[in-house]
């Protein structure tokens, strides 16, 4: 049977597995440096995976932008679909982290609360609310599928823009392009499969070289090889994820995925991203192994913790009340 979708389910989760372990690697990659001092190639190559981080999450933006469309299914904007994202997404983050946060000693300020309630400090999260918010309001709004993209990209232009104006570091605005693109993607489903169908191979190939040299360029001036202008490095970097997208977009479209262990992180990715960082901090400040048990123990309590977070938090019926209210 012909696959008539752009990306199925089944490749998305896979490539939200590769992404997370993406975003944990580069974190990690970072934290090395705190216990073992490098120098040389193996520095520049402990800072070539703190980069990961970044097209990880190039690639959720792409799959959340995307499924954005096609969840909504229909012209006119539906409480379902809003609550879909707020039990899916929302409640999650709010009941992790609002652990975390009791663990740590609670709120000392209202700052504090609002910082939580907002996603504030964990910043994928902030800037995928602000995308859910703009995405509700925009297709409620407006009408028709161009008009929606034009207004969808110029709204994630002028935010990301704010971002970039308030000083803020580049990773909160270098992927949000990806959602927009994300966003086109759904929309324009139909004649990208087509185009896609016909040309991936050759497109692909393309894609690739165009990674390596821009991925290239943008390494060799973080570390003074090249310019070091911060204009420099965020159009390179803005390159480098428009053509990650692209890639990683044709291949989700035509490789069929039959390997499950990334797929399996993929299902549990939001909650991979929301405890990694306190699990390996626990670690390190409490186990008194090498440093490399205590990195490897944190992974795979991070797995563990994170699955079990998962199947406790969607237990058939918590979220029954929630669907009647919108179904009256």
């Amino acid at each position: 049977m012909k696959n008539s979708q752009l990306m199925e389910k089944r490749e998305t989760n896979w490539f939200r597995g590769i992404a997370v372990v993406m975003v944990v690697v580069s974190h990690y990659a970072e934290w090395w440096s705190w216990f073992v001092p490098l120098e040389g190639n193996a520095e520049v190559f402990r800072l070539a995976l703190t980069k990961l981080g970044v097209y990880g999450v190039d690639i959720f933006f792409l799959c959340s932008g995307y499924a954005m469309v096609k969840s909504l299914g229909r012209e006119r904007m539906h409480g379902a679909f809003i609550w879909k994202r707020v039990k899916n997404v929302y409640i999650p983050y709010l009941i992790v982290v609002g652990a975390i946060e009791l663990l740590e000693g609670g709120f000392d300020s209202l700052q504090d609360f609002l910082h939580f309630a907002s996603g504030y400090d964990y910043w994928y999260m902030f800037v995928l609310f602000i995308f859910y918010l703009g995405f509700i309001v925009i297709y409620t709004v407006v009408g028709g599928k161009t008009p929606r993209v034009v207004v969808f990209s110029i709204f994630t232009y002028i935010f990301s823009n704010i971002l970039y104006q308030k000083g803020m570091q580049d990773f909160w605005y270098v992927s949000n392009i990806a959602f927009a693109l994300g966003v086109a993607a759904g929309e324009y489903e139909e004649w990208i499969k087509k185009a896609v169908d016909q040309i991936w191979i050759p497109f692909s190939l393309i894609l690739a070289v165009g990674m390596f040299f821009v991925t290239k360029w943008g390494l060799e001036g973080s570390i003074g090889i090249g310019s070091g202008l911060e204009e420099y490095q965020m159009h390179f970097q803005i390159g480098a994820t428009v053509i990650w997208v692209l890639l990683v977009l044709v291949l989700a479209s035509k490789c069929r995925i039959k390997e499950k262990g990334f797929a399996f992180l993929g299902r549990h990715s939001l909650y991979i991203y929301l405890t990694h960082t306190y699990i390996f901090m626990w670690c390190v400040n409490h186990l008194e192994w090498d440093t490399v048990w205590r990195f490897l123990i944190s992974a795979l309590a991070t797995v563990v913790i994170s699955v079990l977070c998962s199947a406790l938090i969607h237990i058939p019926g918590i979220f029954t009340s929630g669907k009647l209210i919108l179904r009256k």
